[in-house]
């Protein structure tokens, strides 16, 4: 009675969910990053880093072993093709900074040649790396024998008929008391030759050439050294690059009152652009005619100068589309006085306003993250002013000031009698381009902002509903991309047709696409294209009306990898001894091993975890229960209770 009495009562016991509270200790392996080079210089060093790899994974036992490859981009994968264009040690640095929990990683391992042509100088970011970097060497450093080609520099469009300059840096390695022919050739035309005098060794010589572009179109350039007797890199001895040659431009007229940084931040963001030509002057008593721009843009004029107003009112009579820029010195009083379609009232001194995007703002589409953007720009100086607006406008951004927001307009843009106007009620927007570059290491947002505002201007009216934007120059590792608009004949964007895409290449391959509609407009991306000139055709159609729009673009080669072969070992160990870490050269790899070993077992830890288990979970008391019950049938059956 009484074996099944206990029996019944652990039972019911059990039902209660009872649980006991225990400790279980864990070992946790080390996290070993290990990050070999996969550009293209190390292509011939590609069997052994295989070998260091299969070594690290076979000796390596204790530690969990994350593989990772560097070069455009830093990415974990075991795989290399050294294929990459380029070598950035700084976005490895980065990336696995960014992949993981602080105190996660206990090491990295760093397989290369020391060689970096891209971003951020791995000597300098390594000294924020929280865990040891051990470089192992690989690649020649011995010098060999090399004429090479650094670097060439020029504008990448010029006019019909203008000169344009080519800047080419040169370097000779073990060369001197030999000469050198420097030849440049338009396809296959030789169009420029020099031949120089090597004075030493270690020979740097910088040259500059003036070509005319007597064609338009992309012209196709190669810069091209004769090769050397012994020399074993030669494919630095040759560099390709295009020019864009411009038959049509628009003219873009910059009056200032004086020297701005307003003025450089601006002119940095259209000198690029191959359509666009530029005139800046300070003094508007030089009198350029309106009429010869497309656009002109004023900078803190007019201001209180007499001799200015006539130009003024020229240009206002002219009918052409302009961007005003109000500061400190605009005279407010001149302005209230023309017929401009807006005032500046009450004027009681300036002040610091902040950017707050207008979400109603409909002339031109933009993301919807400039909005976070754009207020936490610095602040522009404005005239602490009634702005008053009479006729068609828009506001692109309003004022706040001590973080309240105001119904007074900052940037706006409409029409006035026929001329269409933009307004940046504020001086200070170079500041804004510098922020755009710090926070976002790039300034994409404030030249997306400024582009859309000139388009916006100069665009004349009915000129054209079907618009195609892409890039003119590209790199080999970047991906293309397109953007197309269709307007209405109300002129708002619509994306009900269909807009096809062909490509054709220089040897009359063709590609067919179809762009993606979204709530933009159209984008198509179509990846990465080998280097070479590229004609596009987009085609659509509204109704009855046929749209077509033609252009071409150039995907350069990049020859970042070729420049210079010979391992720069000393970078490596910098890397390592700003991290605490160690250098080896590859024949001392079984030494570095060893010691990984060693770190492996100074880094093991142990976690002891709470955890909380069921007592019904237990296999154990289920046996002891069965047993009871079983103990308790034999019980009875041999003292004949049943």
């Amino acid at each position: 009675m009484s074996v099944r009495f206990v029996t019944l009562f652990l039972v019911c016991f059990l039902l209660l969910g009872p649980a006991i509270q225990l400790y279980q200790q864990h070992k946790i392996r080390p996290v070993l990053v290990f990050a070999t080079d996969n550009s293209a210089s190390q292509k011939e060093q590609a069997d052994i880093c295989e070998e260091l790899i299969n070594r690290a994974k076979n000796e390596l036992e204790n530690f969990d072993i994350d593989y990772w490859a560097f070069g455009e981009t830093a990415r974990e994968t075991a795989k290399n093709d050294f294929a990459d264009s380029r070598s950035d040690y700084g976005n490895l640095l980065e990336e696995v900074q960014k992949s993981y929990l602080p105190n996660t990683v206990s090491a990295m391992v760093l397989v290369g040649d020391g060689i970096f042509n891209s971003g951020i100088d791995p000597r300098y970011s390594s000294r924020k790396v929280p865990y040891p970097i051990y470089t192992v060497g690989l690649g020649d450093t011995i010098q060999q024998s090399d004429a090479a080609i650094l670097k060439v520099a020029n504008n990448p469009s010029v006019f019909l008929g203008n000169y344009f300059n080519i800047e080419i840096d040169l370097m000779y390695r073990q060369l001197s008391t030999n000469s050198s022919r420097l030849s440049i050739w338009q396809e296959e035309q030789l169009v420029y030759e020099l031949n120089l005098e090597i004075e030493r060794d270690n020979f740097f010589t910088q040259r500059f050439v003036q070509l005319k572009a007597e064609k338009s179109g992309i012209l196709n350039f190669r810069i091209e050294l004769d090769h050397f007797e012994g020399e074993q890199n030669t494919a630095n001895n040759s560099y390709e690059f295009s020019i864009q040659v411009i038959d049509q431009k628009q003219k873009i007229l910059i009056v200032a009152h004086g020297a701005h940084p307003d003025i450089a931040a601006i002119k940095k963001v259209l000198s690029p652009q191959q359509s666009y030509e530029i005139t800046h002057i300070s003094n508007a008593q030089s009198h350029p005619d309106p009429a010869d721009f497309d656009l002109v843009i004023l900078h803190q004029l007019p201001d209180n100068n007499d001799a200015n107003s006539p130009f003024i009112q020229k240009i206002i009579q002219s009918k052409r589309p302009v961007l005003w820029i109000i500061g400190l010195q605009t005279s407010l009083a001149r302005i209230n006085g023309l017929p401009l379609g807006f005032s500046f009232d009450n004027q009681r001194g300036y002040e610091y306003s902040n950017a707050v995007l207008n979400t109603d703002f409909n002339l031109f589409k933009y993301e919807k993250y400039w909005h976070d953007q754009f207020s936490n720009w610095p602040p522009l100086h404005v005239p602490f002013a009634d702005i008053r607006l009479k006729g068609d406008w828009q506001v692109f951004a309003d004022q706040q000031i001590h973080q309240v927001e105001l119904s007074r307009p900052l940037i706006f843009v409409g029409r006035e009698s026929g001329a269409k106007y933009g307004v940046f009620a504020g001086e200070g927007i170079w500041k804004w381009r510098m922020h755009d570059f710090v926070r976002n290491n790039s300034t994409e947002i404030f030249d997306g902002f400024i582009h859309k505002i000139v388009n916006y201007l100069i665009l004349k009216p009915n000129e054209d509903n079907f618009t195609i934007l892409t890039q003119a120059y590209l790199d080999e590792d970047q991906a293309i991309k397109f953007d197309a608009e269709l307007l209405n004949e109300s002129f708002e964007p619509i994306t009900d047709p269909d807009v096809s895409l062909k490509i054709t290449s220089n040897d009359s391959v063709s590609y067919d696409y179809v762009f993606d509609k979204s709530n933009d407009g159209y984008k198509l991306n179509i990846g990465k294209f080998p280097a070479g000139t590229y004609a596009y055709e987009a085609n659509t159609q509204l109704g009855k009306i046929q749209y077509r729009e033609n252009g071409l673009f150039q995907v350069n080669r990049i020859q970042l990898e070729q420049v210079d072969s010979k391992a720069n070992f000393n970078v490596l160990y910098q890397i390592a001894t700003a991290s605490n870490g160690k250098f080896v050269p590859k024949e001392n790899f079984s030494s570095l091993l060893d010691q990984l070993k060693s770190l492996a077992e100074a880094r093991k830890q142990k976690v002891k975890q709470l955890i909380f288990k069921s007592l019904i979970s237990l296999k154990w008391l289920a046996i002891f229960i069965l047993f009871l019950f079983a103990l308790e049938w034999f019980l009875r059956k041999y003292w004949g209770s049943y």
